[in-house]
């Protein structure tokens, strides 16, 4: 038994020009997929032209790191991670900041007295510095987190339009 999945590949027709099949002596009309677009499947879809590559363009990211709330610097982390710049690791430490978490309240907000406020826009440079300049003081200058940080504070002021860069 043969199946003809010709359709299934967009073929109008028979495989061959001069092929002697079911549908050779069919009328045009009789064909469901006669009348059809050139360059669209079965579906209706347009098929990409040939020699262009099937990917989404690069992710733009117009949210200025100086106004930037906690959300948005978990997105900017992830799309960075996604787009190779960051290691895991690195997307470990910058991707989840602490307010992002849902006990925020009941531990670290308790203790300070203050709630979590992740959609308030601030300036990432500005933590990222302090944190920089805290784990320097606390750790060795090779420490892993250091460099983590120092890498993550370097990604975010290259993406600074005032250009103040470390």
């Amino acid at each position: 038994m043969q199946m003809k999945l010709d359709f299934l590949f967009g073929r109008l027709g028979p495989a061959r020009p001069d092929a002697d099949g079911p549908d050779a002596d069919r009328p045009e009309t009789a064909n469901p997929l006669a009348g059809r677009q050139r360059g669209t499947s079965t579906f209706g879809f347009r098929r990409p032209s040939r020699g262009r590559p099937l990917a989404l363009p690069p992710p733009t990211f117009d949210t200025s790191v100086r106004n930037m709330s906690p959300r948005q610097l978990a997105d900017w982390a992830h799309e960075k991670y996604l787009l190779g710049q960051l290691s895991w690791q690195d997307y470990l430490v910058a991707g989840f900041h602490v307010e992002l978490h849902p006990d925020y309240n009941a531990t670290i907000g308790a203790l300070t007295g203050e709630v979590a406020t992740p959609d308030r826009p601030r300036d990432m440079v500005r933590e990222w510095e302090e944190r920089l300049a805290f784990f320097s003081r606390h750790n060795t200058p090779d420490d892993p987190l250091v460099r983590r940080v120092s890498k993550i504070l370097s990604l975010l002021c290259g993406q600074d339009p005032a250009g103040r860069g470390r």
